[in-house]
């Protein structure tokens, strides 16, 4: 958890978010989220993921910060298969579903 932790702290100083702005993006006061990061609170899940949003970034790459989990500019082949072959698969079930009504 602290690595996360201190991941959100270098997104946000990065993106030149204020402390006090993030804590008003969350709803919440400037001294609740000062002790998420000087770990006297644990952070949630669902807070986890309202940081994320405010830094237009997926929670995996907040996580994984600052290595991106999947770059989003390229996806690997076998990921691309494994897409088409869900397509099929998808496509197969409807004409299923067709043929049972």
């Amino acid at each position: 958890m602290e690595k996360i932790l201190e991941n959100i702290e270098t997104i946000r100083k990065e993106k030149r978010i204020k402390q006090a702005v993030l804590a008003e993006i969350l709803g919440i006061k400037q001294s609740a989220y000062s002790n998420y990061i000087n770990r006297e609170s644990d952070i949630s899940w669902s807070r986890l993921l309202q940081i994320s949003n405010a830094f237009g970034m997926d929670v995996i790459d907040v996580i994984t910060y600052p290595v991106k989990y999947i770059p989003s500019s390229e996806q690997c082949e076998s990921c691309k298969e494994k897409d088409k072959i869900i397509q099929n698969l998808n496509e197969y079930i409807e004409v299923l579903k067709k043929r049972n009504n």
